[in-house]
């Protein structure tokens, strides 16, 4: 996690628009050939194998940006949309600095009620309408990260992403707001009487399950536009031109609406409570029992050979299959550890057990992939099956010869896989027709038919295929229902489906639907074991195994009807404005995009050289930054003025990443002072200027496999200083020049995932060994190397951890007085002595998870301790410990703002030294992480 020192708010809070995760610097691989295609409304940037795709993709996001704008003042400007369809992961975010849009373009397993790229794509077409509507003056190429930062601090998460979310359903026959599962956990919420302030949904709990500002800020957004369709566009207009106005976003808000978020929340639970309340007082109010301390679900239960196997999904493991024990008083018995998925998922066939896994190219993290696992259960052996392959939802085939999978390739076409198990290699393949994608399927009993969902511009079906002479066959009328997990009961077919806007498991047989389950929240995950119907039942604490005999339901007929939003205004509007036209009237010409050309791209100005990173020595400067389009190539011009020795600075840097090597050069030309003695003692003072050229390269990798992430690599320095107009002549000792000092370092890093509740990796091993040396000078030596290493170990309990660092250095000539390697705490006050080893130990854990608001400033997710004991040389150190620190930390988030997470710290450290300048003092520090 990358944490970084915090001192002032404004400009070091990278709000963002996305589904899901922070803006980063990631590459895809240099391999990658980039086309485009130019309209007046947008550049849409692709790879190549995208190009058949990509013309609908224009045709639609002209419409989309159209539509997601009509309300608001001002038209959406020219953008450029990347799709990063070598990146499956399902995201996407809009952004300033540089100005645009990425899409991750590559439809999952994870089910929905529409298509996922033309869903994405007029989500984002909001957030850049949003933009454009409230900073939209503030441009590149000075402007663009005042504008991003003033975005961010004048319009909360929950407002922006909630009104985009609301577009999907605006201008679709589908989108979230007619997702009843996406809705259920709030739902369960109300019904349940857990009354969560705003806050708490707002910033989430470790400890409760908490829908994500997304939900609350569609249905707020909702209430919004129930009263004035055009109340989002007023808001904006009233917040543009006041952007420096303290508590902005809430002024135009009460002012436009005439109330406050909070009393907004207000209304729309109760609302909410009114519309779902009627439908739930036929059910029972118990809970069930709880077996574990925090709300944990056991998805997608299975039984074969008399045991249930489920996937454990809670806050204080990671993803784990565990067999059930069906005593309450007793735990489950883990099977294996699952590695990152897409969506939590497994299959399982008497002793075999299949899933997929998510895999990243070690270099460039936009190159990602999809791999196919099976584990033995009786062998306990695990194998992968794929490599670097895009295949999902994997299932065993009757005969356990074979597995069948789904495949979506670079031109986003979906395949079925066929697999042998014994040799990893792919048998057949099937190739669905264009326009339709694939979703978890299931074999029949004899392994000749599948029954998957289909999604298409059409919305979702269910589609039956023949394996034996691959015919295909459609059971359902194409609507915007969300099916689940469809399995065969013998020439039936079972299946979740949200009709009637609640989730529940479904029977079809010859044409007709009946209702199997009648959940007071949603039912879900079906599988058969002989007559017995196995389910996950949803309740506060989570998703819950239950189980039906089949010969004992009383089915209820259904009638198959669109699924409705809950708010009338939407469905009105999404009548008239959400028909898909396939047909593509325009000529969109491919062209190739030139990375080089496009490599300068200037886009603001500002005020840190180091991206306000740290704040021990901030200098006023002025600094212009440019980024290309792709993460490639950067470029930094700056000055800088030391205020404490008066002198200026002036650099400049570029770097280069699209290769293997991370490379960095570097210019500055900057004034220093210093200070001689005569002769006679007296000390002189004197300055000069200084010019360094430097060449920084690194070559990072990281990867993963099963529940450990792995980083290794290289990095490698040097440089050139020359001196100048040093203004006391004829010095001795003093170098004017320093050429090319070398220094090198490698690492390697293997730490276990970890939970939602773990403060440290439970297992982790990490050493790194940095060399530096100055060969190629004659009046300067010396040499100077390291070795740190960094352990992880469980605590005592479930979500302790203890961390153990052991570091050495030796170091001579010039790096006489280089460290290294991490030092004490209270170092600065031990009595000086060279420092050849530290060995530290800190041991953390969580106090309490008090989800507290502190009015409107602050809102208080976790306290956690720490407790160290750290030695220094220790070959002649005594047993006592040269210092000890005790400390608590506070984790919070500030106002409405959902990211960064801080801390807050307090620390008292006892010196075990009498010579020590202190022996006992306190340190404080406030830190914010993504």
């Amino acid at each position: 996690m990358k944490i970084k020192t915090l001192t002032t708010l404004i400009l070091t809070i990278n709000f963002h628009i996305l589904f899901s995760q922070i803006f980063d610097d990631s590459q895809a691989h240099f391999k990658v050939k980039w086309m485009q295609i130019t309209s007046d409304q947008f550049r849409l940037i692709f790879p190549d194998e995208f190009s058949p795709a990509a013309p609908q993709l224009a045709h639609d996001l002209e419409k989309y940006i159209k539509k997601t704008s009509s309300d608001l003042r001002r038209k959406s400007r020219f953008i450029n949309i990347i799709i990063q369809q070598n990146h499956i992961q399902q995201n996407g975010f809009v952004q300033l600095a540089p100005r645009k849009s990425e899409l991750y373009s590559t439809p999952s397993a994870v089910a929905d009620n529409q298509e996922w790229l033309p869903n994405l794509a007029l989500h984002e077409s909001r957030h850049i309408a949003q933009f454009d509507n409230l900073t939209g003056k503030i441009r590149g190429p000075f402007g663009e990260q005042l504008a991003l930062a003033l975005f961010g601090l004048n319009l909360p998460s929950w407002y922006f992403e909630g009104d985009a979310v609301l577009q999907e359903t605006l201008f679709s026959e589908g989108g979230r707001g007619r997702v009843s599962s996406w809705q259920m956990p709030i739902r369960t919420d109300i019904l349940t009487g857990r009354s969560y302030h705003f806050n708490k949904y707002i910033h989430g709990s470790f400890k409760d399950i908490v829908p994500s500002f997304y939900t609350i800020g569609y249905f707020m957004n909702s209430e919004l536009y129930q009263k004035d369709s055009l109340i989002q566009g007023k808001i904006l207009d009233e917040m543009n031109g006041k952007l420096l106005r303290p508590f902005n976003f809430q002024r135009s808000l009460k002012k436009i609406y005439g109330h406050k978020a909070s009393d907004i929340f207000e209304l729309t639970m109760a609302n909410l409570g009114q519309k779902w309340g009627a439908d739930s007082l036929r059910f029972e109010t118990n809970t069930p029992y709880k077996r574990d301390k925090y709300p944990t679900s056991y998805l997608l239960p299975q039984s074969t050979k008399g045991s249930i196997y489920a996937l454990q999904d809670g806050p204080q493991r990671t993803t784990r299959v565990v067999q059930i024990n069906q005593n309450p008083e007793q735990k489950h018995k883990e099977i294996l550890t699952l590695g990152m998925q897409i969506m939590p998922y497994f299959d399982l066939r008497d002793e075999l057990i299949t899933w997929d896994e998510y895999r990243k190219d070690a270099r460039f993290e936009k190159q990602t992939y999809n791999v196919i696992m099976l584990y033995d259960i009786l062998r306990k052996e695990k194998k992968t099956l794929s490599k670097n392959s895009r295949y999902y939802s994997p299932i065993i085939a009757p005969n356990k010869k074979e597995i069948l999978c789904i495949e979506v390739n670079l031109a986003n076409r979906t395949s079925l896989i066929r697999l042998d198990i014994a040799s990893s290699k792919k048998i057949d393949s099937l190739l669905l027709p264009v326009g339709i994608h694939l979703q978890q399927p299931q074999f029949n009993a004899s392994g000749t038919e599948v029954i998957a969902i289909a999604v298409s511009e059409k919305g979702t079906n269910l589609l039956q295929i023949n394996l034996q002479d691959n015919s295909f066959k459609l059971l359902l009328d194409w609507s915007n229902m969300q099916i689940e997990r469809p399995l065969f009961d013998k020439e039936d077919i079972i299946f979740k489906a949200n009709y009637g806007n609640k989730d529940d498991i479904f029977k079809w047989s010859k044409g007709s639907l009946t209702q199997l389950t009648n959940s007071r929240f949603g039912a879900f995950n079906p599988s058969l074991h002989a007559d017995t119907l196995w389910y996950n039942d949803y309740t506060p604490q989570g998703y819950q195994i239950s189980n039906l005999q089949l010969s004992q339901i009383q089915e209820l007929s259904v009638k198959a009807e669109s699924i409705p939003s809950l708010y009338s205004k939407q469905d009105l509007k999404s009548k008239t404005a959400s028909s898909h036209d396939s047909s593509i009237t325009k000529d969109y010409v491919i062209k190739k995009y030139n990375t080089l050309k496009n490599s300068v791209n200037f886009h603001s100005l500002t005020l840190s050289g180091n991206d306000f990173e740290s704040f021990d020595n901030l200098k006023p400067g002025i600094f212009w930054l440019s980024n290309d389009l792709l993460n490639t190539t950067s470029l930094k011009l700056g000055y800088e003025y030391d205020t404490d020795i008066r002198k200026s600075s002036y650099s400049a840097s570029l770097t280069y990443q699209k290769y293997f090597p991370k490379i960095t050069l570097s210019y500055t030309d900057r004034g220093q002072i210093g200070a001689a003695k005569s002769n006679n003692s007296t000390t002189i003072p004197f300055d000069w200027r200084e010019r360094i050229m430097a060449l920084d390269i690194s070559i990072p990798f990281s990867k993963y496999r099963g529940n450990t992430i792995y980083s290794y690599g290289f990095n490698f320095g040097t440089s050139y200083l020359k001196r100048y107009n040093i203004s006391l002549p004829n010095l001795q000792n003093f170098n004017d020049e320093i050429a090319f000092p070398l220094n090198y370092q490698i690492y390697f890093n293997k730490n276990s995932r970890r939970a939602n509740m773990d403060i440290t990796p439970r297992w982790g091993q990490n050493i790194s060994f940095t060399l530096r040396h100055v060969p190629f000078e004659s009046t300067l030596t010396g040499t100077a190397w390291s070795v740190r290493t960094n352990f992880y170990f469980p605590g005592l309990v479930l979500n302790h951890g203890l961390q153990v660092r052991y570091a050495m250095q030796s170091n001579t000539g010039r790096y006489t007085y280089t460290q290294d390697i991490p030092m004490v705490e209270g170092f600065s006050f031990v009595p000086y002595e060279t420092i050849k080893n530290t060995l530290l130990f800190d041991y953390r854990l969580p106090i309490s998870y008090p989800d507290l608001s502190i009015g409107q400033f602050a809102y208080i997710k976790r306290v956690r301790a720490r407790i160290s004991a750290n030695y220094q040389n220790i070959h002649h150190s005594k047993l006592a410990p040269k210092s000890n620190s005790l400390g608590v930390d506070i984790d919070f988030n500030l106002f409405k703002y959902t990211l960064p997470l801080f801390t807050a710290s307090a620390r008292i450290t006892y010196i075990n030294d009498n010579n020590a300048q202190k022996q006992l003092f306190p340190t404080f520090g406030l830190n914010y992480s993504y």
